[in-house]
């Protein structure tokens, strides 16, 4: 998997482009990443551009990928909006965030297809 990303601490947000084969275990290195990056902090929003990937996870590596975020983000609120197109990253996308609420994270995530509608949501102007 490639990506990039950029923290803009002024907007809370960190912006992430990735291309490839996304799996678990690569998304999780990179959240780790971010993480230890020193213009992160705890409660960032996040816009993920999944758009050039692909990847079939099971739900069990789902399930990894959820428990991961849950211990590893704590319980300050936060949006994460991911871009996908229709396929099989939309779908693991989709069971990950009824999984997520599932359990009561504090992030709230969404897909979209547009970039302008995922900035939106995450400045918290759409419900």
């Amino acid at each position: 998997m490639e990506s990039n990303y950029s923290i803009d601490r002024n907007e809370n947000l960190v912006r992430v482009t990735l291309g490839g084969t996304v799996t678990a275990e690569s998304l999780t290195r990179l959240l780790k990443r971010i993480g230890e990056d020193p213009a992160y902090h705890s409660g960032m929003h996040a816009i993920a551009d999944f758009r050039a990937c692909v990847g079939v996870w099971d739900y069990s590596e789902i399930q990894r990928f959820r428990d991961y975020v849950v211990r590893a983000c704590g319980n300050r609120p936060r949006r994460w909006a991911s871009l996908v197109r229709p396929g099989e990253l939309e779908a693991v996308g989709r069971v990950l965030i009824v999984i997520s609420e599932a359990v009561e994270t504090r992030i709230r995530m969404r897909l979209f297809d547009e970039l302008e509608m995922a900035q939106r949501w995450v400045r918290g102007e759409e419900p």
